[in-house]
């Protein structure tokens, strides 16, 4: 009886495990010098890992396509990667499944297509996540704000995250 308290106890206890998350949505960016703002397709690839309960660290890759505001012509491309962290700011229910988190990241960006110069990028911005019956996976929406340069925009991305 005292083996299988002991069982149980133990798989209760959440499991730190390195993750990998996808996240793709809509971004909006305005671009100083520039009137107007554009819109394209977000992408970013989470590697990261739960520090303590409440604090996580990440290495993350980002791919965005802009398309410049209608009257402007210069379509761009960029492409990023840099460090990143979480911090659980709530959880809603007693087994915390569900949560809400502070994201922010700092890194570096090149532009893929289109004029412009490699520079400093960084986003911050808060997700909601959600644990289905699944363990091994959580998904989530998370609102950003993303700047790069002089470039700066509004993000929404829908996430999917895997535990290996």
């Amino acid at each position: 009886m005292f083996l299988f308290a002991m069982l149980l106890a133990a798989s209760a206890v959440p499991v730190k495990q390195p993750w990998v998350e996808l996240q793709v949505g809509p971004v909006v960016l305005h671009e100083a010098g520039r009137s107007g703002v554009g819109s394209g397709p977000l992408a970013r690839v989470d590697l990261g890992y739960e520090m303590t309960e409440r604090w996580a660290a990440e290495v993350w890759l980002s791919g965005a396509m802009q398309s410049a505001p209608l009257h402007a012509p210069g379509d761009t491309a960029i492409v990023g990667g840099g460090l990143a962290g979480r911090y659980l700011l709530k959880t809603f229910d007693d087994r915390g499944r569900v949560g809400l988190w502070a994201h922010g990241g700092l890194g570096w960006s090149a532009l893929a297509a289109g004029q412009g110069a490699p520079g400093p990028t960084e986003f911050a911005g808060a997700i909601l996540t959600f644990q289905p019956f699944v363990q091994k996976f959580q998904v989530g929406l998370e609102a950003d704000a993303v700047a790069f340069r002089k470039t700066i925009g509004l993000a929404l991305l829908p996430a999917l995250r895997c535990t290996f």
